[in-house]
C-alpha cells in the first residue's frame, strides 16, 4: 500500500515538473518570438500574428494621420522576418492610408 502512494507522488511530482518546463519553454519562445518581430509594420502570419493580434508584438513606426496619405515620410521600420524596409501606403489611392512596412530591395540605390 505504500508503494503505490509512493508511486503516486513520483508521478504527481513527473507531472508537475513537465508542466512547469513546458510553460517555461513557451514563455521562452513568446519571448523570443516578441522580440524578433517588435516593430514591425507588416501584418504577420502564424504564431507572431497571433501575439500581433493579442498586441504583445507591438506596431511599428508605420503609421499616419486621420484622412493622411502619408505614412511616416518613408520612414525606416522592419518588416516581416526582421527584414530592413520603409513605411509606405498600400491602399488605392480613394480608399484611407493602410500604412505598411515594405521590405527594402536589396539592389536599391546600385544603379
Amino acid at each position: 500500500m505504500s508503494t503505490l502512494k509512493l508511486r503516486k507522488k513520483k508521478l504527481l511530482f513527473a507531472l508537475s515538473s513537465s508542466l512547469v518546463l513546458t510553460l517555461a519553454g513557451v514563455a521562452m519562445v513568446t519571448v523570443f518570438t516578441a522580440v524578433t518581430y517588435a516593430r514591425t509594420c507588416s501584418k504577420l502570419t502564424g504564431f507572431p500574428g497571433l501575439l500581433q493580434k493579442v498586441g504583445i508584438v507591438s506596431a511599428g513606426p508605420c503609421v499616419s494621420k486621420v484622412g493622411g496619405t502619408v505614412c511616416n515620410k518613408g520612414a525606416a521600420c522592419t518588416a516581416a522576418g526582421g527584414v530592413a524596409g520603409t513605411c509606405k501606403n498600400i491602399a488605392d489611392a480613394s480608399k484611407p492610408a493602410n500604412c505598411q512596412c515594405v521590405a527594402t530591395p536589396v539592389n536599391q540605390g546600385l544603379e
